[in-house]
């Protein structure tokens, strides 16, 4: 029996009950009976691999996906939907009850890869926000003779937003505002061509002259490259792809000592956004590799997605343009 060392990442982060959910464990492995096994890509797998029975009382199991991520790199998807709150473990998955058909047989069918899960927390809507009973009614905020005092605070007010103006323009913040609505059309700007760039990409290898797998891969690659790079004003086209987690970490105000304080959307938006650089690497550097067949628009929509998740700050407003 092999015991894999995996890593597990929870997608999204913070899972809810009755929310649908995906956990992702990475492992490396240089068996070829592996590698004859997800071929073509990827690979749906049975539940019956579970080496102890399902508790379908506290989830459901949606699907599980075994892939390949890259050179001896798989990976193994759970998507599942919780129905209760706390720790789920599910029991660990014997990798070998799926090697069935006879062209897999090699000289290590006989072992058995197994993959223990670690724990996944389910969160509370009335726990996560502490709410615990309904609020008593307020009492009225306007009592009576108030009249005039909210009157003196209103000519206050714009007594105060006229002295504040003035200081806004005597200290050249106009300036500011400026310079960062610039940025804004930047970015804009930046956006609106990468997604044209990646649909005119895909619409390429449909309608007009054919391009191969690895060109695509190379073709996608550069167009996010470059988008990140206006983006995060980072170096980009020369940060390999398993460097991208701590350059996003670095964009977002993060070192090596303490975590950056970038949103969960967005955490989640670089971590698919690194999946999809492992992916094409992958596609570009194996020499067998090839896309599944209509992999090459759902890498386009995810992209797209990932892109719109790092603008949520301008159109939400209320954080830094990072």
């Amino acid at each position: 029996m092999i015991n894999l060392e995996i890593q597990q990442i929870l997608l999204p982060k913070k899972v809810y009950i009755g929310d649908t959910a995906e956990l992702r464990c990475s492992f490396n492995s240089n068996s070829f009976t592996l590698k004859n096994f997800v071929e073509n890509g990827s690979v749906q797998l049975s539940t019956s691999g579970f080496i102890s029975p399902l508790d379908m009382q506290n989830y459901d199991i949606k699907s599980i996906t075994l892939s390949s991520i890259g050179v001896d790199h798989y990976q193994l998807s759970i998507n599942f939907v919780p129905w209760k709150i706390g720790d789920i473990v599910f029991p660990g998955y014997d990798l070998t009850s799926n090697f069935t058909e006879p062209e897999l047989s090699s000289s290590d069918f006989d072992e058995h890869y197994l993959i223990n899960f670690q724990p996944v927390n389910i969160v509370s809507l009335t726990q996560q926000d502490s709410i615990t009973s309904l609020r008593p009614g307020a009492a009225p905020l306007l009592l009576p003779g108030t009249t005039y005092k909210l009157y003196g605070a209103l000519i206050i007010f714009v007594f105060a937003l006229f002295l504040i103006v003035r200081s806004i323009i005597k200290h050249e913040e106009i300036a500011f505002y400026l310079r960062n609505r610039k940025l804004l059309r930047k970015y804009k700007k930046n956006r609106r061509n990468t997604e044209k760039a990646l649909s005119r990409l895909l619409i390429t290898g449909k309608k007009q002259t054919p391009i191969d797998d690895k060109t695509f891969a190379q073709s996608f690659q550069q167009i996010l490259r470059t988008y990140l790079e206006v983006r995060f004003d980072l170096p980009f086209s020369k940060i390999v792809t398993s460097s991208f987690m701590k350059a996003f970490n670095e964009a977002f105000g993060g070192t090596d000592d303490f975590p950056s304080l970038m949103s969960e959307r967005k955490e989640n938006a670089c971590i698919q956004i690194t999946s999809l650089f492992t992916r094409s690497d992958f596609i570009r550097y194996s020499a067998e590799a090839a896309f599944n067949e209509g992999e090459r628009a759902e890498l386009v929509e995810s992209a797209k997605e990932c892109i719109a998740d790092f603008e949520e700050s301008e159109k939400a407003g209320g954080e830094k343009n990072v």
